[in-house]
């Protein structure tokens, strides 16, 4: 018998938020579009963490990623929408939880 309460651990965990993806986000949505260097000064981390962190936020569909080209070419950062943002969580919860029933009948 499979083992229901370590799966929805798993999906739990996978939904999880670390807490500078916490902060990043919020600083996002107070500031709108940044940088990784001016994410990183402002929260004091490194920027090679922030990419790793703003990496996995894009991925999940929490923040995106604007290609700039103002005599530069980098990239810039935007919070999603709070209300997007929580329709994608719903979706994957119900995606998760609809999987999970598939693998128990």
């Amino acid at each position: 018998m499979r083992n229901v309460i370590l799966d929805i651990e798993r999906i739990i965990e996978d939904l999880k938020f670390k807490p500078s993806d916490v902060k990043i986000y919020s600083l996002l949505l107070e500031k709108g579009e940044m940088r990784v260097s001016e994410i990183a000064k402002e929260l004091g981390l490194s920027a090679r963490f922030v990419r790793e962190r703003l990496k996995d936020l894009s991925r999940k569909g929490i923040v995106k990623r604007e290609i700039v080209k103002k005599g530069w070419i980098g990239y810039v950062y935007k919070a999603e929408n709070p209300i997007n943002v929580l329709r994608k969580l719903k979706a994957k919860i119900i995606e998760e939880i609809e999987n999970l029933e598939k693998k128990l009948e």
